[in-house]
């Protein structure tokens, strides 16, 4: 068994690019999360902070996206 393996990477990058694919803001994101503030998606988005376990569940359920689809 190869336990080699990489832990996923949080991509705020690939947010971005998916959240842009659905055509929300970051605003309209937050808001699908329970309405926290939008300054998080910016930086989740921007590479300053990763999303904790509770806020992915939630921003991947805001999405409609899997988790291999946030992270590298």
């Amino acid at each position: 068994m190869d336990r080699a393996r990489k832990s996923p990477v949080f991509s705020g990058q690939k947010l971005r690019e998916i959240r842009r694919s659905r055509g929300l803001s970051q605003a309209q994101v937050a808001a699908r999360m329970g309405n926290i503030s939008g300054l998080y998606v910016s930086y989740w988005e921007n590479d300053h902070h990763a999303p904790n376990g509770v806020n992915m569940v939630l921003l991947l359920r805001a999405l409609g996206c899997e988790l291999e689809e946030v992270t590298e």
